[in-house]
């Protein structure tokens, strides 16, 4: 009978050494280190527009979450796309939002935890080579050490996306095959786990295929030992569905437009985009000063490639393989430009991270090797710039998110009732939903409120029908919000429905830009028809005739009831002049509380020009009523206004409005001279109103 015999590469490896009770307490603290780091201020950037992605998928129907269905609405239609990720890591996800719910430190947890397990699974593939003289002793420290502090996989350790799960995963995948195939008879659990870690790479990154080759070499040589047939198998066997993998992913990436705003890419711009982010970080420009340092991390990574390669003996055991796994996907990445380009930015190769990691842990401990001294300098000078990067990371604003909480707060605030909203692009639905005051539209149009929300431009591209829609809200609605994102423009790169508005609109009100590190987020207000009443008798509820100086005067006042218990209070105010104003003025609209002794309690109040400026009163013309919708802000506690009028006249207290008119320029407050219907303040320039709750007319 043929006696069984280990290939030469595995035939000799070093007799494993007992782990130091102090290295273990270190390995303890890193996983410490990168857990604390990548879960401090989790939730302090919003979801940017990949993210929203994510948590789409991850909400889906678990069949359509498998298949990579992502459907795009835009309130008319719907338009079904495919996801050009496999569906790993969004299963994880979908378990656990169905946990534990959707908030921004929940949707990234996956991508904390990938991080977290990046570090001892670097530690013990360093042990390994440690043990098989490939790597020289501490090269688990530094090795680990980095991963714990390294920038690149700080940022995306705090996205909802499978970057990070894709270097983990890889290296593990990695790790428990090379353990499998140092022995004869592996352990049950190290091929399970092994084929396990595999399957979950492969599920998680389309890219894994370009590390199948290392993994039918080792299964040759391995599998070869007992019969070269059997090796020829099962490396030919990894390869056939390797290839069988790629081609479907080239026909999904392809069919699907994929990589089509991709630039072409070369070495020579690829080579320093690698070697900066997996140094130090996106958080570290090419134009960084400091950048230089991701020159330094890389001559280390090429002393650990090159240490690794030293020997006949280094290259039987499996010391060829870190290196080969970080050229072969680079390689495949600058073959796959010449058909389509499919490279962005590092995140897209990113299953080389920790294989780059090691290598440099592996130079760095050379150097600790034969000069402790220069070893220790070089890793202070890292850490310092790993330190400097992430510390970019959390504290430059360029390396923030779009802040579309500030724009939901925004729209809370001041929609009100015959609004419109227009959300644009109809792509970015899922994050606006997130985080802007959706729901609570679909609640109030539910009641039978004057108020929508839509998707522009129409999905179907149809430039004459988005018009015609446009053109049907101006009559449909009092006020219109266009909220843009430019993260991804590609329906309008030219702002065309924002053009359309103001070219076939009677004002646009307001223009605000909320904080966007690198594209725009904007909100913009229009009106679609003249504020203007013909009629010196407007239909208001609420009829005044209260004058202030000699030239203005309110005659009446509508209060509606808000989208929400706890949104702004809707008020449109009907003005008229006696003569056409020579100067601009301002207004101080508050809502009062009143007690038996007639003391006022301000509880919310705003100040402006009417209509913010863009209408001032001296455009107003004698004879015409000006119409003007605006709102108060919500009571400071949040308190739903029906329920503080109550309290209040349980309290004997009453709710009244309060106005006051001066002039913009000299501040000087303008006297009451008639206040028929309202009441005059003791200071002679106020006007107090009656307030009627809303919900009791």
């Amino acid at each position: 009978m043929q006696r069984y015999e280990l290939p030469r590469q595995f035939a000799s490896p070093t007799a494993p050494t007992p782990t130091p009770a102090w290295s273990r307490w270190l390995l303890l603290f890193f996983i410490l280190v990168t857990f604390a780091r990548v879960t401090w201020r989790l939730d302090a950037n919003n979801l940017w527009w990949d993210e929203s992605l994510s948590l789409q998928r991850a909400e889906s129907a678990w069949l359509p979450l498998l298949r990579g269905d992502l459907v795009m609405h835009d309130g008319f239609s719907t338009l079904p796309t495919t996801d050009q990720h496999p569906f790993f890591f969004f299963v994880v996800l979908g378990v656990l939002i169905r946990l534990a719910g959707i908030s921004e430190y929940v949707l990234r947890f996956p991508a904390v935890m990938a991080v977290t397990l990046l570090t001892p699974v670097a530690w013990v593939l360093a042990r390994y080579y440690i043990r098989r003289a490939v790597f020289p002793p501490t090269a688990e420290l530094w090795a680990a050490g980095f991963a714990a502090v390294h920038p690149f996989f700080l940022w995306y350790g705090q996205e909802a996306r499978p970057y990070a799960l894709w270097a983990m995963l890889m290296l593990l995948s990695l790790y428990l095959l090379l353990r499998c195939v140092e022995t004869p008879t592996p352990a049950p659990a190290l091929v399970v786990g092994y084929a396990l870690v595999t399957l979950m790479a492969l599920a998680s990154h389309y890219y894994a295929v370009f590390w199948l080759p290392l993994h039918a070499l080792l299964l040759y040589q391995w599998l070869s030992g007992r019969s070269r047939t059997l090796g020829l198998a099962a490396g030919i066997g990894i390869l056939a569905g390797g290839a069988l993998i790629s081609a479907f992913v080239a026909w999904l990436i392809l069919s699907q437009g994929g990589g089509s705003n991709f630039p072409e890419i070369s070495l020579g711009i690829l080579i320093p985009d690698l070697v900066n982010a997996f140094s130090m970080g996106l958080s570290v420009t090419l134009d960084d000063p400091v950048h230089w340092l991701g020159w330094l991390f890389g001559v280390l990574a090429l002393l650990g490639a090159g240490w690794s390669l030293r020997s006949q003996k280094a290259l039987r055991n499996s010391g060829w393989l870190l290196p080969v796994a970080v050229i072969l996907p680079i390689g495949a990445v600058l073959v796959l430009n010449i058909i389509q380009p499919a490279y962005m930015n590092a995140r897209h190769l990113s299953l080389i991270g920790g294989a780059y990691i090691l290598l440099v842990g592996g130079g760095l401990a050379l150097l600790w090797r034969y000069q402790q001294w220069l070893g220790s300098v070089v890793g202070i000078v890292l850490l310092a710039g790993l330190i400097y990067s992430s510390a970019n990371y959390f504290d430059q604003p360029e390396f923030g998110k779009d802040d579309y909480q500030a724009m939901g707060a925004y729209l809370t605030e001041n929609l009100l009732p015959g609004d419109l909203l227009l959300l644009s692009p109809p792509f970015s639905w899922r994050i606006f939903n997130y985080y802007l005051p959706i729901a609570e539209i679909d609640h109030a149009a539910q009641a039978g409120r004057k108020v929508a929300h839509y998707g522009t431009p129409l999905l179907s591209g149809d430039w004459d029908g988005t018009y015609a829609k446009l053109a049907e809200f101006t009559t449909q609605y009092r006020r219109i919000w266009l909220a843009r994102s430019g993260t991804h423009p590609y329906l309008d790169p030219e702002g065309r429905v924002g053009v359309w508005l103001a070219e076939h609109s009677a004002s646009r009100l307001r223009e605000i830009k909320f904080f966007s590190p690198t594209s725009f987020l904007d909100l913009e207000l229009f009106l679609p028809q003249p504020p203007v009443y013909e009629s010196m008798e407007p239909p208001a509820q609420q009829r005044v005739d209260i004058r202030f100086g000699e030239k203005l005067h309110l005659v009446g006042y509508d209060l509606l009831p808000p989208l929400t218990p706890t949104s702004a209070l809707p008020v449109t105010l009907y003005w008229q002049v006696d003569q056409k104003p020579t100067a601009r003025y301002k207004y101080i609209l508050q809502l009062v509380t009143v007690d038996a002794a007639g003391q006022l309690q301000v509880l919310t109040q705003m100040e402006q020009e009417p209509y913010n400026g863009e209408i001032p009163t001296i455009w107003w013309d004698p004879g015409k009523t000006i119409v003007e919708y605006t709102n108060l802000p919500p009571l400071v506690d949040a308190t739903p206004i029906d329920v503080a009028v109550k309290s209040a006249f349980d309290a004997g207290q009453r709710y009244q409005l309060a106005l006051q008119i001066y002039d913009a320029e000299s501040l000087e407050k303008l006297p009451v001279v008639e206040h028929e219907a309202a009441q005059l303040g003791q200071d002679t320039v106020t006007a107090l109103m009656p307030f009627v709750l809303p919900a009791q007319r």
